[in-house]
């Protein structure tokens, strides 16, 4: 069963980080379009935003699964795992912020969208981070 919990949590991994890069590359892509090809790539960012929804889901489910029914829960991890845990909440805390903003910023709220490219950045280093001291905290020797 962990086995199956670990390729569902490194699947929402992977559908997570997914989100930042192909936004990047959108946003790069966008900012050289015309005003025509701009309303068709503006259909692309919501979708991805399910797709990170959809994997940050796998991620909180099988995390706490894994570390209760592996691990015995938290009395035994080390430093790396608190640090791990506290980029989780924080990737947790700037989605939330970015959801919160998507519906204006999708509908042409300028302010909205430079705030979720100001959070953005903040998301992926997060997860990023979680990533790092996931691999750290769990492949001691």
């Amino acid at each position: 069963m962990n086995q199956a919990l670990l390729v569902l949590h490194i699947l929402g991994v992977a559908m997570g980080l997914s989100v930042s890069f192909a936004n990047i590359v959108m946003a790069s892509i966008a900012a050289k379009a015309t005003p025509d090809e701009k309303k068709v790539l503006g259909r692309f960012p919501p979708v991805m935003i399910r797709v990170g929804d959809i994997g940050l889901a796998l991620l909180l489910t099988t995390g706490p699964t894994m570390l209760f029914t592996k691990y015995q829960g938290f009395a035994g991890m080390p430093w790396t795992f608190q640090v791990k845990l506290t980029a989780v909440v924080v990737l947790v805390a700037a989605v939330g912020f970015i959801h919160m903003n998507m519906r204006k910023a999708f509908s042409g709220d300028m302010a909205a969208m430079k705030r979720i490219q100001t959070v953005g950045p903040i998301a992926l280093l997060s997860a990023l981070t979680a990533v790092v001291f996931a691999v750290l905290t769990f492949t001691k020797a």
